[in-house]
């Protein structure tokens, strides 16, 4: 693995400076693709620490085992590792600790744990998470980023994310993403043509847009690594029709369908279709469509990997579940996203007006 991109992850991602605290936390699911220098993800997130110290950080890992889905908090330990000291002995005291690890925890109980966090000393100065679950569309994740600590999530990370797209050019990520975010934020509603003649409308009224360009430096700031999306959460109870989700090789051969915001059917037997049938049993409210994004990293190419697939530039992605992070109303334990290749994408202002984004997975943007 090239140092110098972990330096640069490091340095220029995340801006840290000599002696700045950084945590690297990984779970314990096994690599799809290991290699003999990179055979878990403990190794990887070892590495990364011995990168830092290189460079002059003060570096810790912290392995835990798998939260066994996207979107749910992660354990103890972790938050020990990266918040001030005593905030879970206070939060289990004060019969918080249950609801916030089930998702369960209401806005009076979220400010308890804010106001014990008020005026404490930033434990980290950030956080890099190279699991395979994701924990973006956590409490974790938003109660750590308002201690001013920088978080990166790397959800279904393998090793070779350091070696392609993690060398993007971040000045024209950033162009693409800023560009991108303007325009969700103009829009009303967003229809997306996908392979197979399918379409998909939704309404954006209202809601703001966030760019995830790789730029971590700023304090309390969030992001995938690799950056190279932006996105917004659509008015839930408005997505319908029909969306191809095949790979590039057969775009049109797996789609969803909507109705009211909710998925109604899966279309083509695609092969997570029984693991997500179960979930949708367990969790009802994570049929929601609750995210759109487009993918705005030059460097990405791997499709066959969610993480890097949804930032290819050229591509649309939505999500199901959990969106109450970014502006949305929807909060359960789930959260997956679903990229569509080859799309259009046309965004229409509140005059009327149409922005087509993308054409037949061409980025017309920027």
């Amino acid at each position: 693995m090239n140092l110098d991109t972990l330096h640069q992850t490091l340095k220029v991602n995340f801006g840290c400076k000599t002696g700045d605290r950084v945590v690297i936390a990984t779970d314990d699911m096994p690599y799809l693709e290991p290699t003999e220098d990179f055979p878990d993800r403990t190794t990887l997130a070892e590495v990364i620490a011995a990168a830092g110290r290189e460079a002059g950080l003060d570096t810790q890992t912290v392995s835990y085992p798998s939260t066994k889905g996207h979107g749910r908090e992660p354990p103890k330990s972790v938050f020990d590792a990266v918040f001030p000291e005593g905030f879970t002995d206070f939060a289990v005291d004060s019969g918080l600790w249950e609801p916030l690890q089930e998702k369960t925890i209401d806005e009076a109980g979220l400010e308890r744990l804010r106001s014990f966090l008020d005026g404490k000393p930033q434990a980290t100065y950030a956080t890099l998470i190279v699991s395979y679950f994701s924990t973006s569309h956590t409490r974790f994740r938003q109660l750590l980023n308002g201690t001013g600590t920088r978080l990166a999530t790397m959800p279904t990370s393998e090793p070779f994310i350091f070696e392609g797209v993690m060398t993007a050019d971040w000045t024209a990520v950033a162009r693409r993403g800023d560009a991108v975010k303007e325009a969700l934020d103009q829009a009303v509603s967003a229809e997306i043509c996908s392979p197979g003649g399918r379409k998909l409308t939704m309404s954006l009224d209202g809601r703001p847009g966030f760019a995830c360009s790789g730029d971590l430096t700023k304090p309390g700031a969030f992001g995938n690594l690799p950056g190279g999306e932006s996105y917004i959460a659509p008015i839930e109870g408005t997505a319908a029709g029909e969306v191809s989700i095949g790979y590039p090789d057969a775009p049109d051969g797996w789609a969803f369908r909507f109705d009211a915001g909710r998925l109604a059917e899966i279309i083509g037997n695609p092969p997570f279709q029984k693991e997500l049938e179960q979930t949708l049993e367990r969790l009802p409210d994570a049929r929601q469509l609750c995210e759109l994004g487009i993918g705005t990293n030059e460097k990405a190419t791997r499709y066959d990997n969610v993480l890097e697939a949804e930032k290819m530039l050229g591509t649309v992605h939505f999500a199901l579940g959990d969106n109450a992070g970014f502006g949305g109303a929807v909060k359960v334990p789930f959260h997956c996203d679903y990229v569509v290749h080859q799309p259009s994408l046309t965004l229409t202002q509140p005059d009327g007006s149409e922005t087509v984004a993308i054409r037949d997975g061409h980025f017309l943007l920027a």
